[in-house]
């Protein structure tokens, strides 16, 4: 039974575990060299799918730990913030990172700005799967109903003089997270900024592609957050949509009532997942560019017989 529940919290984060190391495997030779900071790309990336894992198996504890049912609602309840906050963290370290430049002896004329070293892909994925995050959470939040302390978390389904309800990601669970959508924009800029800043190195192409993959990481923190992030809107608002009963209408026999978005439940789940999966793949992907790729004159070596 144990082995059962912990394999439906983390399934998901070991299937990210398993696609973005399959990525990387895939990439690794065409990907420059990343030389500024391993570490702490290793660390902060690496370090938040190890505490988002770790938070999912959290959820399971009240079967185990007893506790007072304010603070098993608080933990349960921050699921929907923790990836922001992961990414915020992971963020600020990226772009923390100062790698040791040579003075260049010319001076690059064109104006480099956060966008500079950012490929459009990037940019797009980021502002699409924001603009989902935003519709989601307004639409939930304003289906959402308070419930007995006042509380937007209710979804109620009128029936005659009764009323059905369950859970749902409402103005409650989204406001935090709506906060942490401006700073982790911040950060995303503020990165992308320290990143192009500083003067070009004499090898400009060379340090132009070091750049790209640099910013290309601040990108995939960035969006492994806001995927994760949609994730949860979409597991909590799937489980909002099985909702059902059955009702008695006297000379007309039972009858069952269900949310309107009843059909929709099997596609939320297997958005939900990908969703989850795309986001952890990518924090994945973007800890194991630390890990230095093979060289070329150390492959040739290693292949010429002896």
């Amino acid at each position: 039974m144990t082995w059962t529940l912990l394999w439906m919290l983390l399934w998901r984060h070991l299937a990210g575990i398993v696609l973005g190391a399959l990525a990387w495997a895939v990439r690794r030779r065409g990907l420059p060299a990343l030389e500024a900071g391993r570490a702490m790309t290793a660390a902060a990336a690496g370090g938040a799918v190890v505490l988002l894992a770790a938070c999912s198996v959290l959820g399971a504890m009240p079967l185990w730990v007893e506790a007072p049912r304010e603070v098993w609602s608080a933990v349960f309840g921050a699921r929907y913030a923790l990836p922001l906050v992961l990414g915020l963290a992971a963020l600020i370290a990226l772009g923390a990172v100062r790698p040791h430049r040579a003075p260049s002896a010319g001076a690059t004329l064109a104006p480099r700005t956060w966008r500079s070293f950012l490929e459009v892909r990037w940019l797009s994925a980021l502002l699409l799967t924001l603009v989902l995050v935003l519709v989601l959470t307004l639409a939930a939040g304003t289906a959402s109903r308070p419930d007995e302390d006042g509380e937007y978390t209710r979804y109620v389904v009128h029936v005659g003089s009764g009323t059905l309800g369950t859970g749902i990601y409402g103005w409650h669970h989204s406001a935090l997270p709506l906060v942490l959508l401006m700073p982790l924009g911040a950060a995303t800029w503020w990165a992308l900024s320290r990143i192009a800043r500083p003067p070009l190195a004499e090898a400009e192409p060379a340090d132009t592609a070091k750049r790209r993959r640099r910013s290309a990481n601040v990108a995939r923190v960035a969006l492994g957050a806001l995927l994760l992030h949609l994730g949860t809107i979409l597991t909590s608002l799937a489980n909002t949509s099985r909702l059902s009963g059955t009702f008695s209408g006297g000379d007309r026999g039972q009858f069952s009532i269900s949310t309107p978005f009843a059909a929709l439940s099997g596609a939320l789940d297997v958005l939900g997942a990908v969703a989850a999966c795309a986001g952890c793949a990518l924090w994945v992907f973007t800890a194991l560019t630390a890990v230095p790729a093979p060289s070329v004159s150390r492959s040739r070596r290693s292949a010429v017989p002896s």
